[in-house]
């Protein structure tokens, strides 16, 4: 899910009575328009898939640097491992991202002897203005066409996704677990429901209000405009999920798979408090873990947890973000060595201006406030300038839980602190 997300909801809810979007910007250059061709969807082999999709991408993309084989590369999608049958993965990215976002984790589980395979979901690499064309029936398809897809390729087929993605393939998993004999789910700040009120009616009002902001586009892995069709069609993966979870817990028919959750607490984006709950309640099979970046314990069965902080001041961390789940500290977009930066985090013109300025940054999610109960931390924030957390310190650790989920285990207990 994007950046936009967090900003909309703020800068267009009180725009209207109950949230009149009025208020937001819009866009009619090229940019921001739609594509005349569709993007290409039911494609198989993977192989023809990938063909497919770089020709439109290198037909329609709106390229915003000098190096087009790079933002190319960073917005494909990709497999790695393709040697290896025995253990596949297959993940589906968030709304406004790309493939590019499971770099880190994809190539860390292909070392160690599983196979792969990400996809682009319709609407995404190429300009923000193909958003405006998106449904979530038509994401949720396509996910379903690559599961079965790659089901027949691999014996054993976990599935999952980060934000949107995690909804696309747990949805999924409801009618398909069984058939394909799916092993389990990876998910990472899945998006099971937003903390706005505001993004319950984007479905009612993509086709008044298609812009509810205009950024800059300065990322080359991800939109940092998303048109309201794309941020309707994730709600409706939220509600469809919530039915979902509704009716198997009426049924007493909860989803009876394994899962592993990456979740940061102070997550702006999403309501992680229901996602604790949910994975709590919702997904009964014994093999599940939770590892929960924050300070605050979530109500869930201590042999299904593990507790990393995120409080890390040697590191300049405050706080976990929505994205910084993925990324290894050692990415070259993302990562420490990295000069790219997220100034946009909430804070003010004059803060955000000094983060551009290279001012030394601290880290966490867009609009963090420390806990009034961190009262040094509290009395030191308005002295500190905030850019967004785009890495995880944990990673390593992150994957090896991913590797003991899966049986290739490095560690010697799967979901617990070492």
């Amino acid at each position: 899910m994007p950046n936009f997300t967090v900003k909309a909801a703020h800068a267009c809810a009180a725009s209207l009575a109950l949230f009149l979007l009025s208020g937001c910007h819009s866009s009619h250059s090229s940019q921001f328009s739609a594509s005349a061709q569709a993007f290409p969807v039911g494609v198989q082999p993977f192989d023809n898939y990938l063909n497919e999709v770089e020709r439109y991408l290198l037909e329609h993309r709106a390229f915003i640097s000098d190096d087009k084989a790079q933002e190319m590369s960073m917005n494909m999608p990709f497999e790695c491992g393709t040697q290896y049958r025995n253990i596949g993965v297959l993940l589906v990215h968030g709304l406004g991202d790309s493939p590019y976002f499971f770099r880190d984790v994809a190539n860390a589980m292909c070392s160690e002897g599983i196979h792969v395979r990400t996809i682009l979901l319709p609407g995404h690499g190429s300009k923000p203005g193909d958003m405006l064309n998106v449904s979530y029936q038509q994401w949720q398809t396509e996910t379903n066409h690559h599961i079965r897809l790659f089901s027949e390729e691999v014996d054993n087929l976990y599935i999952g996704g980060f934000s949107t993605g995690a909804n696309l393939t747990t949805i999924a998993s409801f009618s398909m677990a069984e058939e394909l004999d799916i092993k389990g789910l990876m998910h990472f700040s899945p998006a099971f429901k937003s903390r706005f009120f505001v993004s319950r009616l984007a479905p009612y009002i993509d086709s008044l209000f298609p812009w509810p902001n205009v950024e800059e586009e300065d990322n080359p892995s991800r939109y940092n405009s998303t048109a309201m069709p794309g941020f309707a069609a994730y709600q409706e993966s939220v509600n469809v999920l919530q039915d979902l979870f509704s009716k198997s817990e009426k049924e007493k028919r909860a989803l009876n798979l394994p899962v592993l959750m990456v979740v940061a607490e102070k997550d702006s984006v999403v309501d992680t408090s229901k996602v604790a709950e949910q994975f709590r309640d919702n997904f009964t099979h014994p093999h599940k873990c939770l590892l929960w970046q924050g300070e605050d314990e979530p109500d869930v069965p201590e042999n299904t947890l593990v507790m990393q902080t995120m409080k890390v001041p040697e590191q300049r961390i405050s706080a976990a973000s929505h994205m910084s789940t993925l990324f290894s500290d050692k990415n070259p977009l993302y990562g420490t060595s990295s000069d790219f930066r997220i100034c946009d985090n909430g804070q003010g013109s004059d803060a955000e201006a000094r983060c551009k300025a290279g001012e030394e940054v601290w880290y966490g999610p867009w609009g963090f406030e420390p806990d009034n109960a961190d009262e040094e931390l509290a009395t030191n924030k308005k002295d500190k300038v905030y850019a967004r957390l785009t890495y995880n310190p944990y990673f390593d650790r992150m994957v090896d839980q991913l590797l003991a989920f899966t049986g290739k285990a490095k560690v010697k207990a799967f979901c617990k602190t070492y």
